[in-house]
This record gives structure tokens, sequence and C-alpha cells, in this order.
């Protein structure tokens, strides 16, 4: 907030981008809070509608539009080519992009044609003393991604899990941690973790690519698995309450998505999966027989990690590359 006061002194606006929508509400308020107004947020919910008068464009405009000292919450996913905000010249990246050209791109919003000031950018990165943290380790690898740009062999792609192999935990050792994920580690995981562990699962059972679908507009679909000609789609639902019985949401949702998904990808024949750390309950289970879907629960999945051990470090990398992303 030191660096927004300094802005605000300077009666400049400012981007900050963010990519995650609980975090992007927190910025939101800690601005309100401290400077007297709710700064707009434009993520992939927001409308690109010309016929709808808040739409993405509207909303950008009246930003750039009111005079003075201001501030604008975006998504590096949800603004590419044609947003031009010129009346900012100050960009932070708040959460990072693990894809230096993708981050690069975010910050062109400002370096556009009538952009009249020097722009300004900033990584906010958590350092210690005695060890290199995940954002250290993150900006140096993104720098170095970033100087590779020129090389037409190599060119600048998406960082990779293993690239973080060597990260230290404080105190030593590796960060990411050596030891087995038990059964009764299922049931306490959150949704993220919980998809990135059945992806994971998934592609230890031999499928790849195993990727993830856009967080806005899945059809119903979590997780897109493929091997060879077969395929699988699966729809996750997680819960930390021990023994809670689950509805049949996940089965008509996936069940839902399956056409779409089968009309993009010609020639592979797809099996339907709700995937739950809990069970699901009676009205769940007739539900996937009528619609033709396998439920795989905890007990399920307890009995496939004896068969597919994983280790923690290895699902913590999984997750934090935020895996394979699919349109």
């Amino acid at each position: 907030m030191g660096q927004l006061r300094a802005i605000e002194g300077q009666a400049e606006k400012v981007i900050i981008f963010c990519e995650f929508r609980d975090l992007q509400r927190t910025i939101q308020r800690a601005v309100s809070e401290r400077f007297g107004f709710v700064p707009d947020v434009i993520n992939g919910d927001t409308t690109t509608d010309s016929a709808n008068a808040n739409n993405r464009q509207k909303r950008i405009k009246a930003f750039q539009e009111k005079p003075g000292f201001g501030v604008i919450v975006l998504s590096p996913l949800a603004v590419g080519f044609g947003v031009n905000i010129q009346a900012a010249n100050h960009v932070v990246h708040f959460t990072r992009t693990w894809n230096p050209a993708k981050e690069d791109q975010a910050t062109d919003r400002a370096y556009r044609i009538g952009q009249e000031k020097d722009v300004h950018v900033y990584y906010p990165v958590v350092v210690a003393n005695d060890f290199l943290t995940f954002d250290a380790k993150l900006h140096l690898l993104l720098d170095w991604k970033r100087g590779l740009s020129t090389d037409m062999l190599d060119g600048t792609g998406d960082l990779s899990p293993a690239e973080f192999g060597d990260l230290q935990a404080p105190g030593g050792g590796n960060a990411f941690g050596d030891e087995s994920i038990q059964p009764e580690d299922i049931g306490s995981m959150d949704c993220d973790a919980f998809e990135a562990f059945c992806a994971l699962l998934w592609s230890k059972r031999g499928y790849s690519p195993t990727m993830r679908t856009p967080r806005v507009g899945d059809g119903g679909v979590d997780i897109l698995a493929i091997n060879g000609a077969r395929g699988v789609l699966i729809q996750c639902k997680s819960s930390a309450i021990e023994g809670r019985e689950l509805g049949w949401e996940a089965i008509k949702d996936v069940a839902a998505g399956a056409a779409a998904y089968a009309a993009r990808h010609p020639g592979i024949s797809f099996s339907l999966v709700a995937a739950t750390n809990q069970r699901f309950n009676g009205t769940a289970r007739r539900q996937a027989e009528v619609h033709h879907v396998e439920v795989v629960e905890g007990p399920d999945l307890a009995r496939l990690l004896v068969e597919f051990p994983m280790r923690r470090g290895e699902l913590m990398r999984f997750l934090l590359a935020g895996w394979s992303a699919v349109s």
C-alpha cells in the first residue's frame, strides 16, 4: 500500500494484475478501506457484450476518463489483445503468471499508442535472508525465461514444476517434502488440491495429457484426460466434512458437458466420472446409473492411491504449476 500512496501523491493511475478471484476481492477491499473508493475488478465474469451497459470496455473507459489517482484490478487471463489502458502508467503484477510472454502481454495494456508518460512496472516479491523463497525463485526463473525470448529455438514457454525441484524450505531441506500422501489425507483436501490430486492420479493411470478446463465456462467438466483414442471427463466435488454425502450435481454437470467435449475431440471415446473425496448419496448413485457416469468416492480413491502412490512434493509441484489448461 505504500507504493500506492506514492502513486496517489503523483495523481496517477495504476493497474493491479491478479489472477485469483479471492485475492482480487481482498485487494478491492483493502484499497477501499485505505483510499475511500472501490476499485473496479475486470475478470472472466465481466461481460464483453457491447449491448450491455456494464460491459468490460465501458468500465475501462470510465476508469480512464476519471481524473486523478485511480486503481483498477485486472485478471491477466481476461485482458488480452484489444484492451488498452493508456491512462495508467503504473503496473503491479500482484500474482505472477508462469509464462513471461503472457506477463509482458498484460503489461503492454499500458504501453499503447497515446501513452505520454513513463510506465513503471512492479513485481512484489516475498524474500528471506536465509533461504530462497518461492516468490524469489519464480522471479529468477521468469527473468531467465524472458532472457531467452530472442532465442528462436527455445522461446518463452510456461515454466514447469521440475524447475522448482531444488526449492528449499526454511531451515534447509526440500520445500515440497518427500513423504507419501496417505488415504486419510484425501478427505481434508480443498477443491483446488482435490482437482490436482485427481488429475495427477489419472496421469499415473496412463492418461496423458491430463488437462484442467477453464475456471469459467468449463461446461461442467473439471478435468480432461486422454489416453490414445480413450478419454475421461471428470467433475470433482470435495468437502472437508468427514462422511458427508454429496448430491448429484457432479453427475448432472459432467453428463451435460459430455457432448461439447466429444465435439471438440472427434475420434476420442469419452467415459464420464464424478469424483468426491467423501461419498455420494442414493439419489446421486441412481442418477449416475441413468446417465452412465462412474462414481469414484473417497474409499475408491484410497484404493487407487495404494496402487498408484503419490508424494506430497509431487502433488504440490503439480498444483503450483497449474497443470496444463485446455480451452
